[in-house]
Parts: structure tokens; C-alpha cells; sequence
């Protein structure tokens, strides 16, 4: 008994069937030949062609096997449907399989759009809060700005008053160099 991987002819099996009829027909050429040149007459042999390949038939609708039994010169092919719980069994398989390939492929398709639209949300919150920040900031270097401004102005009183000290000083130096 043969099952449907070892029904068909290798191509080594295929190579040698060519082989033979090819060798047979070179024969029969050369008999003719020389049957032509003694002068008889010969009818024409017919070729054999080497045997074809057997056409399996179409695997049966819910699943099955082809076995193919070689007796002889017979060829029986019977055909044997496969247990009723097996098939539920490869449709499950068969679902799972694409459900996966369809979850890879949207996930390869559509991840870099979700990337992207997480990174624009990210950014729009930091704006946000750049901007929040930006006002405390701006009220900071406000009171920043006038307390150098009153510090300025400090300063420049004290360097008035210094020279204010320092004119009565010399002119009190004179005025006592004066009276001796």
C-alpha cells in the first residue's frame, strides 16, 4: 500500500522512463532502416509511450487522504476521510494562524502611528507646562529686575554721600591749612 507521497514518480524514475522509450525508438528507427535497404517491407511498429503518471483525484470535501494500492497491473485509489474531531481541530488551528499573522501586521502598520501620536501628546503637555512656568518665570524676573533697579539706586546714593564726605573733607583740610 502506498500513500500520496510515494504515488507520484520521482524524477529520477521520470529520467529513465524518457531513457528507455527513446533507446526503443532509436531501434526500431535502425531496424527500419535497414529493412529499407534489403528491400523488404515492413509495417510500421507502433511507439509505447512510457506510463503516465496516475491523475490522483481531488482530496474530498472536509478533509481526507488518498491511498493508492498498486496490485499488479492494477491500480485501486481509495480515498478515506479524516476522524470528524480532527477537523474542528485544524479550522481552530487554521483561525489562530491568521489571527496572529493579523495581529503582527497591525501591529508592524499601525505602531508607528501610535508612537506618534504618543509623542505629539507629550509634547502639546510640556507646552502646557512650559507656559504655566513661563508665567511664575516672568513674575519672578519682574520682582528680580526691580530690586536691582532699588539696589542701583542705593548704591548711587551712597557713592553721592561718599563724595559729599569726601569734599567736606578736603575742604575742611584747606580750611584748617588756611588758618595757621
Amino acid at each position: 500500500m502506498l500513500t500520496l507521497q510515494n504515488a507520484r514518480p520521482t524524477n529520477a524514475e521520470i529520467q529513465q522512463q524518457v531513457r528507455s522509450a527513446v533507446q526503443e525508438a532509436v531501434q526500431q528507427a535502425t531496424q527500419a532502416a535497414r529493412a529499407a535497404q534489403s528491400g523488404q517491407p515492413t509495417a510500421p511498429q507502433p511507439a509505447t509511450a512510457p506510463q503516465a503518471p496516475v491523475a490522483l483525484p481531488p482530496v474530498p470535501e472536509g478533509g481526507g487522504r488518498v491511498i493508492i494500492d498498486r496490485q499488479g497491473d492494477r491500480t485501486v485509489i481509495t480515498s478515506a476521510q479524516l476522524p470528524p474531531e480532527v477537523m474542528p481541530l485544524a479550522t481552530m488551528a487554521q483561525e489562530t494562524a491568521l489571527g496572529l499573522m493579523g495581529l503582527i501586521a497591525a501591529m508592524v502598520i499601525l505602531g508607528p502611528f501610535a508612537r506618534m501620536i504618543a509623542r505629539r501628546f507629550n509634547r502639546n503637555t510640556e507646552i502646557k507646562a512650559a507656559g504655566e512656568h513661563s508665567q511664575v518665570l516672568q513674575q519672578q524676573l519682574l520682582q528680580l529686575q526691580q530690586s536691582v533697579d532699588a539696589m542701583s539706586l542705593e548704591v548711587e546714593r551712597i557713592s553721592e554721600a561718599q563724595r559729599f564726605q569726601a569734599k567736606l573733607l578736603s575742604e575742611g583740610r584747606l580750611g584748617a591749612a588756611g588758618d595757621r
